[in-house]
């Protein structure tokens, strides 16, 4: 049995000890700058994340593209390359699509909705 104390143990009594939170009931609010800048933020992250989409669906058709011309030519090698960049461009799509889903459902866990 160890009776040594752990160091997270004695960091939580000294230095790091549970005081009052100054941030408590504090969220964030982009409204204090203006609606001009709340709807400038959001049409700048809509059109950031509208062409993430667009160029991973461009790596999406050009690995079926040499996925498909590696078949045809029977070469194995780059068969292997187009399918795994075809499935990682997949998954990559999937996961910048429901980007706003996985974003809403972290913000409403974490209370901020």
């Amino acid at each position: 049995m160890n009776t040594h104390p752990h160091l997270t143990d004695l960091l939580l009594q000294g230095p790091l000890a549970a005081g009052p939170n100054p941030l408590d009931g504090v969220t964030p609010n982009l409204e204090l700058l203006g609606v001009r800048f709340s709807n400038m933020v959001t049409l700048v992250l809509g059109a950031i994340w509208a062409l993430g989409l667009a160029v991973i669906a461009a790596a999406f058709l050009w690995n079926l593209t040499k996925w498909g011309l590696a078949g045809q030519r029977g070469n194995i090698d780059d068969v292997e390359d187009g399918s795994a960049g075809a499935k990682r461009s997949a998954i990559a799509f999937f996961g910048t699509a429901i980007a706003g889903i996985i974003l809403g459902a972290l913000l409403a866990v974490a209370g901020m909705l």
